[in-house]
């Protein structure tokens, strides 16, 4: 290649607000730039790439756990070939929420990928409000999301009180390592320029937290077998479970029945993209509030849902089948 990528990896714990993060960072690229993106996610179905279809980028997805797990593997496999397939002039990666950075950041920094990528400053977003939760202050990945980033970004703001603010800044004096800058935003609003701040020297505070999968993830997408309306996936690891579910493009959702049920599940995380009757959309929920985006179009209808423990399953796959008229309302 004529000249090295430069390549940011965007970090943050579940319902930091990545994916909004990067919408925006897309929707404010040089109109004459094809920019990559390597997304990763906790669950087997990926919903993040198809909520950025037809954004501006070329997705690549690495689903079903941590994608540096097994020696780098699947994330080397995705990111070869989103470079090979799209020659991108800037590449963005999100991992899992749930996952370790340091691994990611070795591979990219290593000798396979030194004259290849350009590697910028890392990013990672969270919500001020979980810095009164010792759940997150005490959780090792959490902590090392945040040591391993040179920004270090409060994001949700807008939920935010004064407490929470200064909760932050009193956060960011006491980080052990020295971060480039730390901002204040709402709604993801990163600003670009961000992406072209040096990569530091930053350390983990534990580098033996990561979670090694006993098997590697999937570097080829979930399809739907032939001949099936859905299919359903489960995983767990770090204390969290999943179960995900893929629906053949066929299928029309209802809408009020969808917003209905999503309000209903006590889930940490549930995202979703679903051809609905009121047309494409993009459900988004956490700590019991639902936002939606319109979306211009959606293949095969996707939902992924997150939470601590195991969920009732079985009832939320039967509501779901219900609300695309697979199973009759008097049953």
């Amino acid at each position: 290649m004529s000249k090295s990528i430069p390549t940011n990896l965007i970090t943050g714990f579940l319902g930091s607000g990545k994916t909004t993060a990067i919408l925006h960072l897309l929707a404010n690229k040089p109109k004459n730039e094809t920019w990559g993106v390597l997304v990763n996610e906790f669950g087997e179905i990926g919903i993040d790439g198809a909520m950025m279809a037809g954004k501006g980028a070329v997705v690549r997805e690495v689903p079903g756990g941590c994608m540096c797990c097994v020696a780098g593997l699947p994330m080397q496999i995705g990111l070869n070939m989103l470079i090979a397939r799209s020659k991108p002039d800037r590449i963005l990666i999100e991992p899992t929420g749930l996952g370790h950075p340091e691994q990611i950041l070795q591979t990219l920094s290593g000798e396979h990928y030194s004259e290849v990528l350009d590697l910028k400053a890392s990013i990672c977003l969270l919500d001020p409000r979980n810095l009164k939760d010792s759940r997150y202050l005490e959780n090792e990945n959490f902590q090392d999301q945040i040591a391993l980033a040179d920004v270090v970004v409060a994001n949700k703001t807008d939920c935010c009180d004064e407490s929470d603010r200064e909760r932050f800044d009193d956060f960011c004096r006491t980080m052990q390592n020295k971060k480039f800058m730390t901002a204040w935003v709402e709604q993801g609003s990163l600003e670009y320029q961000w992406l072209d701040l040096p990569k530091g020297h930053q350390v983990a505070l534990h580098p033996d937290a990561h979670h090694n999968h006993s098997s590697m993830p999937e570097t080829v997408p979930l399809q739907l077998p032939e001949g099936e309306l859905f299919i359903r996936r489960e995983n767990k690891g770090q204390g969290h479970f999943s179960c995900g579910w893929l629906y053949n493009s066929k299928l029309t959702f209802s809408f009020d029945a969808l917003f209905h049920l999503f309000n209903s599940i006590p889930a940490k995380r549930l995202k979703a993209v679903i051809h609905t009757n009121q047309g494409s959309r993009a459900f988004n929920a956490q700590d019991g509030v639902v936002s939606i985006m319109e979306l211009d179009e959606c293949d095969n209808s996707r939902i992924e849902v997150i939470h601590d423990e195991p969920l009732p399953w079985d009832d939320i796959e039967e509501h779901l089948c219900r609300s695309a008229g697979l199973v009759p309302a008097s049953e």
